[in-house]
């Protein structure tokens, strides 16, 4: 048996072509966190037995989780980080720890079990006792300490369950050692984030700012401060330390941020551009990098300031464009001015910079010759690549109170859906799932058509579904 402090479990996920997999940022971080403390850990990452989530995958999920599991004595058990996506394979990972390992500890964290009212998914349906709602460096470092003071996890102040539920928020994100990375594998990046490299140059994902400042009504980053998660940044200071520590340790020269909203004030874009830039330049960071960014934050960037990113390195910049009708923009409750677009797109790519983009296809009225319209727009606006999604409904937004009554309504939809991948499509009259889906296929075929990716999976089969139907 492998004594340990504690053990990891990662559930999969289902993977789309075209899509990444990536080592978990805040299990690197509460990995950090830990070793700081001199506690023990191991992982079973999931995602490396299954990447679908399949009822033949959920059999192999169990069966080997059930050999894996039986070789560890650790003092806690950790599940996450769970998103609600997971659901079916949450299920059967807290189905063979409660039969394997009944008399350990469980716990769950991640973004599923920090949104409020969701617990009872937890206690109820999957049957886990103990969540970690929020940040959990410190708290899981004081639940193994706890433990092993011979008291109940109960005890741990940062622990939630049924008859107490307690959201854990670290005020200063700078004073995290930095996240661990395992170098044994090599992460695996969307097309959408390595089409700027000419070679399959490393990689490495970074993350600089927990939540989102913008409350959009279909996405659960920036709802979470419904959940009392507030958004949080780290300074600009602490972000180029960890940049300068992963080109000399690991060898990295390239970095891909993952936040939501890289910079965050709208009002002052520019300047917060040139500060981040000029720290790059100052400290002699040499690296490659790319960002997420507001299509209205875009807009407002001056050459200056674009002149700026890429002297200071950055090789992409990626839009949540989303919509380009107004109607279609006050939907999802994304405020904001996108005149302008095409024109700056243009302008920045002078400059050498790539310029990537998402899509929504559905909404409240849309129908089908709306979404056609959509990609027409989307192939005119000159991006080096695009992403098209369904509308998707995911319980702790606003969308989701608007069609749900009840908190865990969605749950026997997910667990009864065909589908792998743990989706709940929104559908109006006009379009059903299957619509929609047909209409992904469209916008993909129409926006690559004679370009390198045409033949690439992704166009055929984005959501990586057509081949177990058939």
């Amino acid at each position: 048996m492998i004594s340990v402090d504690i053990l990891f479990i990662i559930p999969p996920f289902h993977r789309r072509n075209g899509g990444g997999k990536i080592f978990p940022m805040g299990i690197g971080y509460i990995i950090s966190s830990l070793e700081r403390e001199g506690y023990s850990w191991e992982i079973i990452n999931c995602t490396e037995i299954v990447d679908s989530c399949y009822d033949e995958d959920l059999n192999i999920l169990e069966k080997k989780l059930w050999e894996i599991i039986s070789k560890y004595s650790p003092v806690v058990i950790g599940v996450g980080p769970c998103i609600t996506t997971q659901l079916k394979a949450l299920r059967i990972i807290a189905h063979v720890c409660q039969k394997v390992v009944s008399e350990v500890p469980l716990f769950a964290g991640g973004p599923f079990a920090s949104i409020e009212g969701q617990e009872k998914v937890f206690f109820d349906v999957l049957g886990i006792d103990y969540l970690i709602k929020g940040d959990g460096e410190e708290a899981v470092v004081d639940v193994i300490k706890t433990i092993k003071k011979k008291e109940s996890i109960a005890y741990s102040k940062f622990v939630s369950y049924r008859d107490r539920l307690v959201v854990n928020a670290i005020d200063n994100l700078d004073k995290l050692p930095f996240p661990y990375r395992p170098t044994e594998e090599n992460d695996m990046f969307s097309l959408r984030r390595k089409n700027t490299l000419e070679q399959q140059e490393p990689m490495m994902a970074m993350i600089a700012s927990r939540g989102c400042p913008y409350r959009c009504n279909y996405c659960v980053s920036g709802n979470m401060t419904n959940s009392h998660i507030p958004f949080r940044k780290r300074t600009y200071k602490s972000i180029v330390s960890e940049m300068k520590y992963i080109k000399a340790n690991y060898h990295v020269n390239n970095i891909v941020f993952y936040d939501d909203c890289f910079f965050s004030d709208r009002q002052r874009v520019n300047e917060e551009v040139e500060a981040f830039c000029e720290l790059l330049i100052t400290e002699d960071v040499k690296m490659h990098w790319q960002i997420e960014m507001r299509p209205d934050f875009f807009i407002l960037l001056k050459n200056s300031s674009v002149h700026r990113l890429v002297e200071a390195g950055c090789l992409q910049i990626n839009l949540g464009i989303e919509k380009m009708s107004k109607n279609g923009l006050a939907f999802l409750g994304k405020k904001g001015n996108w005149e302008g677009l095409k024109e700056q797109i243009l302008s920045v790519k002078r400059f050498g910079l790539m310029v990537c983009a998402t899509f929504i296809l559905g909404g409240e009225t849309e129908r089908e010759e709306d979404i056609k319209k959509l990609v027409e727009e989307a192939k005119k606006l000159s991006l080096d690549f695009a992403q098209f999604n369904p509308l998707f409904v995911y319980p702790g937004t606003p969308l989701y109170n608007r069609l749900f009554s009840s908190n865990t309504e969605w749950v026997q939809i997910v667990l009864n859906d065909k589908l792998p991948w743990g989706e709940i499509v929104y559908e109006n009259e006009e379009l059903s799932k299957e619509n929609l889906l047909q209409l992904v296929d469209y916008a993909y075929s129409e926006f690559y058509k004679g370009t390198p990716y045409e033949d690439n999976n992704m166009i055929k089969d984005r959501f990586n579904i057509k081949g177990k139907e058939d």
